[in-house]
């Protein structure tokens, strides 16, 4: 397996799975992350087993601060559950090993219809050596959950982060729970 930078040729890929994988609430418009990744401030990188795309990972850093964000993950339906996800998240950590690497994802909600999902999805994380940080925030008006590499994370770190990748909207989007 590897990951690679995102090409021409991976796009309709990434586009596609990018659009069926995370709900139209949770997307940031796909041309605001090609215009940052041009910027170098976000990768969009390919996920690649046996010579086949079969995932994604959008990550986000800032200049000023040793944080990279997994903005978006994803592997295709027809390859979940065969150990592709745990080795691309192992790939990412290594990836990003002299930095601080952080995810967000959806809080924990009895009431939520997605329930075992975010479950599911948590424990995925945790199984894979991410961390509970204990920090909250509202991002496009649902509550998130960070979860970090490396003990440590404070929300004064991802905030610096948030305002650098977001500019003027930051406000109306980032708020800490």
């Amino acid at each position: 397996m590897n990951l690679s930078t995102a090409t021409s040729l991976d796009m309709p890929f990434i586009l596609d799975l990018y659009q069926k994988a995370f709900p139209e609430s949770e997307r940031k418009p796909f041309s605001l992350i090609e215009r940052k990744a041009a910027m170098g401030s976000m990768e969009i990188l390919v996920i690649n087993e046996g010579g086949r795309r079969c995932g994604l990972a959008i990550t986000a850093m800032g200049p000023d601060t040793d944080l990279v964000l997994l903005d978006y993950f994803a592997i295709s339906e027809e390859y979940r559950g065969m150990g592709i996800g745990t080795e691309a998240i192992l790939l990412l950590k290594e990836l990003y090993c002299d930095r601080q690497f952080f995810l967000e994802i959806e809080e924990l909600d009895e009431t939520a219809p997605n329930k075992e999902e975010r479950i599911r999805r948590k424990q995925f994380y945790l199984r894979n050596g991410m961390l509970e940080t204990g920090i909250r925030v509202s991002l496009f008006h649902v509550d998130m959950e960070l979860l970090a590499s490396k003990p440590g994370l404070t929300f004064e770190e991802c905030e610096k982060l948030y305002r650098e990748l977001l500019g003027p909207a930051y406000g109306n989007i980032v708020k800490q729970l």
